[in-house]
């Protein structure tokens, strides 16, 4: 239907379209999206900076250490920085969209063999539209869009076997083969599957499909010959990249398995319609080729089902990040709608020719006898097919979601959006005035542009879905956690995070430990700023809230059996000492708070507000109780010893309380409480109403009050964490926080000090020697 020159033209203006949309979306803020960039910028710099190349160790992420990211797309990028001198993001940028483009060109010739030019120019179009391979730039999966482009080009040339030579053929898919291999690990394996599986599929079923044997067995050859051309590699990584992985991969790992089956379980309106696809090939393949199964037909079903299976996998024990597979199974589903669309506008122009052949001779009148004159000539069968065409693709672009509108692209990258000028410039100040060799904190997104483009060891606060090795863990877990508070103590029932003294905010705040997902959820929280000491000198009464104090002393003690935060700040009238006790097996946390006052002063009140997520579901003289029926949390405090006036200013969610404990003009004041919050059942039948509710939670408030003391045998040990030991095991000597909430927290702690700060971030130094 199209000319050569024609053709060709409109092959290459879709081909320009896809690589300008892509460097648009790219560049809108200046700086490429996503965090990717970074750590692929520092396997280059890893790769290119080091005397001795090792393509296994790099240097700069999560602190330095083992790194099986596969090293062909990093090879090929450093070349092209060292040829033209640009800029290493804009470098990452052209590479990554030329290559993402091109998945354009290799869809078209595909397509072009299944059922001719004009589908090839629909599946192009289609494909510099897609919003996988677009998000997938925007995120930073550079390597994984390379071999998203080589995969198909692969598969193209095993479809067009007979037309080539032997030795061209193999010596060409050989060199992409090992590219694959060389590029990305993930890509590899499904490469490997899906060839290995339709070339079983096709020499059991030669006959029926029409293809010799010997068709499919060469196949196995490039495979072979592209894992010897880069087999100084492959031999090298692979004892590594199993001994590395195979704890996270079969769930050895168990906050990795427990993030990853919380987040990345894909659902199953995800997973059916690429399944749905899959007939419609075989289908295709009776209408256009006489045969449901050829080898294209084969090839594609493979291409699909193959990555569906991995998705899977959980089932069996093997946990990654399921989102990945989808990725391959996006190019055979614009395929299917493509030859859709190209086998419906067919349909519907001869239908519509039909029909306007049997009533071309109707008499109109003399005005539309004008207009059917000038317009019955251009309603031919071929502008028909095109208009059919054009609407189809209209449908597609606006309504079908794996197409991408341009502005859902300038909300795609806006989501993905990490770098702007002020947070590149503290990277460069980083660079150009600390040591080579300083490991920094960071947040996760930040935390990996810094690691690549300061070239300084980085601990990033990555979540642990995210994590591919179990030795980035530990390190992502400590950045985390150094981000967020100063003490943590985990007993596996239980967690408290306590702020310190520096920043009124979780001071501390109680975490349940939740049955159905990896990530604990915040319920009690206890604020310095809304925790208010009343007090007279000489009867002249006085009041302050416990921020304004200064700290005197904070550390952590523990052993097996508990651990304890010590907290204590004090002004010239008045000293606050807070325990905050966790015991190994217990369900509860035990709190603990002294005052001393000085002469001439007497206590009269301590009043905390607290913040709870839930509504109170009890309140009994010593004893609250609160629910959250969204997550099904439970939580209590139980007073043991002296009983506040508990005053509810908001009972239902997020609730609040104020507990007021009368000192009574004593210079001495001691209180203690105890407090819990964990999931309990998700059984609908006990949430029916609410006096179920009240009746099957009241045993339970019950039993804590009979039994909050007790500790369970044989529990986890305590994992704790206490910023100052942190910040040594780990050697760290600056904190680049872009987070303006927690900047209070390490400006007013003497153990940091401030030595770079503008719009975004600030970046403080450890001072060696606090600890």
């Amino acid at each position: 239907m199209f000319r050569t020159s024609r053709k060709y033209l409109l092959l290459l203006l879709i081909f320009v379209f896809a690589f300008t949309y892509r460097m648009l979306l790219m560049h809108r803020a200046t700086y490429p999206p996503g965090a990717d960039i970074g750590l692929h910028q520092s396997v280059i710099y890893s790769i290119t900076g080091s005397g001795t190349t090792n393509f296994l160790w790099n240097y700069y992420q999560m602190g330095g250490g083992l790194s099986l990211t596969f090293p062909g797309y990093h090879i090929f990028v450093s070349y092209i920085i060292m040829m033209t001198g640009m800029p290493a993001y804009m470098a990452h940028s052209v590479v990554v969209s030329l290559f993402s483009s091109l998945i354009v060109l290799c869809a078209y010739l595909i397509v072009r063999t299944l059922q001719g030019e004009s589908a090839a120019l629909i599946v192009a179009f289609l494909v510099a539209i897609s919003r996988f391979d677009v998000e997938m730039l925007l995120w930073g999966g550079y390597p994984n869009t390379v071999t998203l482009m080589l995969i198909p080009l692969v598969f193209y040339l095993f479809f067009q076997r007979e037309r080539f030579s032997l030795v061209p053929f193999l010596a060409t898919t050989a060199i992409l083969s090992g590219s694959i291999f060389l590029t990305h690990s993930l890509s590899a394996v499904i490469f490997i599957l899906v060839t290995f599986l339709t070339a079983m599929l096709v020499m059991a079923f030669s006959k029926r499909i029409g293809v010799p044997r010997a068709h499919a067995l060469v196949w196995f050859v490039p495979l072979f010959l592209g894992a010897l051309l880069v087999s100084p590699f492959l031999i090298d990584s692979a004892p590594a990249y199993l001994s590395a992985n195979v704890d996270t991969f079969t769930g050895g790992m168990a906050d990795i398995r427990q993030a990853l089956l919380s987040t990345r379980v894909l659902p199953l309106e995800l997973v059916l319609p690429p399944l749905i696809c899959v007939p419609f090939f075989f289908f295709f393949s009776k209408k256009y080729r006489k045969r449901f199964f050829t080898v294209p037909s084969l090839f594609l079903a493979m291409w699909i089902l193959v990555p569906l299976l991995f998705t899977q996998t959980f089932l069996v024990g093997l946990y990654t990040d399921y989102n990945r597979f989808l990725y391959y199974t996006v190019l055979p589903v614009i395929i299917i709608i493509a030859l859709g669309i190209d086998h419906g506008s067919g349909f519907f122009a001869r239908i519509a020719d039909t029909y306007l052949s049997f009533t071309k001779q109707l008499s109109q009148s003399a005005k539309n006898s004008k207009i059917a004159t000038w317009l019955m000539p251009h309603l031919t069968r071929k502008n028909l097919y095109s208009s059919f065409v054009i609407g189809l693709l209209l449908v597609a672009f606006f309504a079908v979601p794996i197409f991408l509108t341009p502005s859902q692209g300038v909300t795609a990258q806006s989501f993905y959006q990490v770098m702007n000028d002020p947070e590149y410039e503290a990277i460069q100040w980083a660079r150009q005035n600390t040591p080579a060799g300083s490991v920094f904190v960071s947040d996760a997104l930040y935390g990996w542009w810094f690691s690549g483009f300061a070239q300084r060891p980085t601990l990033s606060a990555v979540d642990p879905q995210y994590l591919t090795l179990a030795r980035e863990f530990e390190p992502a877990k400590t950045a985390k956690l150094l981000l967020d508070t100063d003490y943590m103590i985990d007993n596996g029932l239980i967690q408290i995070r306590e702020d310190g003294g520096y920043i009124a905010r979780h001071n501390p705040v109680i975490v349940a430990k939740l049955n159905w997902t990896y990530f604990p959820y915040s319920f009690l929280n206890f604020n310095n700023s809304e925790t208010q000491v009343k007090y007279r000198i000489s009867d002249s009464p006085m009041s302050i809230t416990l921020d304004k104090l200064t700290v005197k002393e904070m550390h952590m003690e523990n052993d097996s059996d508990h651990a304890t935060i010590t907290v204590t700040k004090g002004n010239n009238y008045f000293n606050y000492t807070e325990l905050t006790t966790v015991y190994r097996g217990s369900r509860f946390v035990n709190i603990s708070i002294t005052l001393n006052a000085a002469n001439g002063v007497s206590l009269d009140w301590l009043d905390f507000t607290v913040h709870s997520n839930g509504k109170v579901l009890a309140q009994q003289n010593n004893t609250i109780a609160l629910l959250d029926g969204g997550v099904k949390a439970f939580s209590q405090l139980i007073f043991a010893k002296e009983q506040p006036n508990v005053d509810v200013v908001n009972p239902e969610n997020p609730c609040i309380f104020e507990l007021d404990y009368n000192l009574q003009g004593k210079t001495r004041g001691e209180i203690q409480f105890s407090a819990t919050a964990y999931s309990v059942t998700d059984s609908l039948e006990y949430y029916q109403s609410p006096e179920v509710t009240a009746d099957y939670f009241n045993k339970i408030i019950v039993d804590n009050l009979n039994t909050y003391q007790t500790k369970a045998p044989n529990s986890p040990v305590l994992d704790v964490f206490d910023y100052q030991k942190a910040v040594v095991d780990w050697n760290v000597s600056y904190i680049a926080c872009r987070d303006s909430e927690i900047i209070p927290k390490f400006a007013g702690d003497p153990a940091f000090s401030l030595v770079f700060i503008n719009d975004a971030v600030a970046v403080f130094m450890v001072k060696r020697g606090f600890e």
